[in-house]
């Protein structure tokens, strides 16, 4: 699944909300405490299974969603948070952010991130009160996710703390393992915001997927959408936008090694721009064991030779 980029002008916007809370907060060193942030929006934190119906009413009782009709049947809401896998939602008439108690502990930094970054756009306020018009255009719920992305992944990872600190070395898997402990975020996350920070000029990829090997893989893949997540850096999705996902995950069984966890490889992969100009990218994954991430950063432009006998790469 590709990621969604942003426009500079929302970037912006939501970094000017981001940077408030920083200076209100007095710029925090990492890894960012949470509860300052809640203390600070005055936000509270719960947590809904969705095999409790009677936790998840009392929970959201207030919220619109999908017309009045869900003040009468609070049910509505859990039956869509099941038939959607809702993990995390945000109720602004309460100021109050659940979290499926199921999800992962490791995800509920970011699942906390993503809702309050909601609370503090406020053109996302139709979408939260469940606005039927808006509500019912997936493009604009696509939209509004990848904001809350954006916002959380700025949040989390102080701003200009963390692009300092990207910026001060190569880009590189074991760099996405240091700046995920220091700023106590998850190894997948860490990659989206490195591409992110790093690949504005640069093209880069960070590639989310399972194990191509059937021994080592999982019953989630999907081989005809291998890649779970293709986070493209804004330099990648400018001169590669014709790469495809599938291109990209072949490139990758092709040097991957059959390993449980830890490095599993790494190659010199050509890829062609719109141009059809040959590039060469360090491509590098680690196996995290639940699922891989590859970083690929693109090195250069692969120079061509014509002959007689046609044309051909040079290495």
């Amino acid at each position: 699944m590709k990621n969604l980029l942003l426009q500079p002008a929302i970037r912006q916007k939501i970094d000017r909300r981001v940077d408030k809370i920083l200076r209100d907060l007095g710029s925090p060193e990492p890894p960012l405490r949470l509860e300052e942030v809640r203390e600070l929006l005055r936000l509270h934190v719960s947590f809904y299974q969705t095999d409790n119906d009677g936790l998840m009413q009392r929970a959201i009782h207030n919220l619109v969603m999908a017309g009045k009709q869900i003040l009468a049947r609070p049910c509505i809401l859990l039956d869509v948070v099941r038939k959607r896998g809702i993990k995390a939602l945000v109720v602004p008439d309460r100021k109050r952010i659940l979290i499926d108690e199921t999800l992962h502990k490791a995800k509920h930094r970011w699942a906390e991130g993503h809702e309050t970054i909601h609370t503090i756009l406020e053109w996302h306020e139709p979408v939260l009160h469940g606005d039927n018009e808006v509500t019912m255009k997936q493009s604009c719920l696509d939209k509004v996710e990848a904001e809350a992305n954006y916002g959380s992944g700025q949040l989390l990872f102080l701003r200009e703390r963390f692009a300092a600190e990207a910026l001060d070395s190569a880009p590189s898997v074991e760099l996405v393992k240091g700046l995920a402990k220091s700023f106590k975020n998850t190894h997948a996350r860490t990659l989206w915001r490195l591409v992110e920070t790093a690949g504005r000029q640069r093209p880069m990829l960070g590639v989310m997927h399972y194990h191509p090997a059937a021994r080592f893989s999982s019953d989630k893949n999907d081989p005809s959408n291998p890649c779970r997540h293709f986070i493209r850096s804004d330099a990648f999705a400018s001169m590669f936008s014709a790469t495809t996902e599938l291109a990209v995950f072949r490139s990758i069984s092709d040097y991957i090694e059959p390993k449980k966890g830890g490095p599993v490889g790494g190659d010199t992969v050509l890829l062609v721009d719109d141009n059809g100009a040959p590039h060469e990218f360090s491509f590098e994954t680690f196996n995290f064991g639940h699922e891989c991430l590859t970083l690929a950063v693109h090195l250069r432009t692969a120079a061509l030779v014509v002959g007689a006998g046609g044309t051909a790469l040079v290495r």
